[in-house]
């Protein structure tokens, strides 16, 4: 009799025992926690993919921020493009994106209202590159320099230099980037001199005799730089000189020179620059810098000169 009542006594805490593990919310809540854990573990494919998209976003980014790109002396963009310059392994040509449309622009005119201002570009090369003594990254960034040039920049704002980098290129034998740009200030006098001597004193070729004279890159950003160059020296005046080679008669090619000189006079005074600080004159060909003994030095003949005093 005592052995069952130790029975009943037992069986009556272990129903309540199971009672209070089934109904005790701490209990449902590690039960549920195991269950949760299985249930949520990762899919290998799902992690793949987010990986992968995170990957991609970084070098998104980081492709947005490296782009071809010069900021100004303030920090701000003059012009920002997000694919990058490319340089090669075999030469010291650079490629630029072909989504870089109006850069040369861009700078013109911001070189042209900053005349104490001037851009270093930098060309990249490897310590082997260097050590080779082939000096790929002066000829790296003097490549992009004649490209600025072709665009009409002046090139007496434009300075280059080498820089050591450690990259590799990739299995077509090219690196996406290479060049990098810093704008300068100019606090060197004789250097700033010589920048607006460059300006006070400019040769120009192009088209200037014809009827729908319309001026080139060079000119175009010529006007900016002698603009501000006027509003530093109110009390300079502009004589502009027209050039021609020797085919022809005299008297024409005085007419022709006069012509070409005013049509630049004309553009400059489109541009904003007071048509009273303007003269201009012609000396047809009786002022030639080479022979007129081949086609190359006939084009060199006909010129506009420009000069500031």
């Amino acid at each position: 009799m005592k052995n069952f009542i130790s029975l009943l006594i037992f069986l009556l805490f272990a129903c309540l025992g199971m009672w209070w593990y089934y109904s005790c919310d701490w209990c449902s809540v590690k039960k549920n926690s195991s269950i949760t854990t299985v249930q949520n573990q990762p899919d290998p494919a799902e992690e793949a993919r987010k990986k992968k998209a995170y990957e991609d976003s970084i070098a998104l980014a980081n492709k947005l921020a490296n782009g071809f790109f010069i900021k100004d002396h303030l920090g701000k963009d003059i012009f920002r493009y997000p694919e990058q310059l490319q340089i090669l392994k075999t030469n010291d040509s650079v490629c630029i994106p072909s989504s870089a449309d109006g850069y040369n622009d861009l700078l013109a005119n911001y070189l042209g209202k900053n005349l104490d201002k001037e851009l270093i570009v930098y060309g990249f090369e490897t310590k082997e590159e260097q050590d080779s003594g082939k000096q790929l990254g002066l000829d790296r960034a003097n490549f992009v320099k004649n490209l600025f040039i072709t665009g009409g920049i002046n090139a007496d704002r434009i300075l280059t230099k080498s820089k050591l980098h450690d990259y590799t290129y990739n299995d077509e034998g090219k690196y996406n980037g290479g060049i990098t740009f810093e704008i300068h200030e100019v606090s060197n006098k004789d250097r700033l001199n010589e920048i607006e001597k460059s300006i006070a004193n400019k040769t120009l070729y192009s088209n200037f005799g014809q009827k729908d004279f319309k001026p080139d890159a060079t000119l175009s950003s010529y006007a900016i730089e002698l603009k501000n160059y006027l509003v530093k020296y109110p009390e300079k005046k502009v004589n502009i000189i027209g050039h021609t080679d020797d085919i022809g008669e005299e008297e024409d090619n005085l007419w022709f020179g006069k012509q070409r000189a005013n049509n630049v006079k004309k553009y400059l005074v489109s541009r904003g620059i007071p048509s009273e600080k303007l003269t201009t004159q012609s000396k047809g060909e009786s002022d030639p810098i080479v022979p007129n003994d081949s086609p190359e030095n006939r084009n060199k003949n006909r010129r506009i000169e420009i000069i500031v005093n």
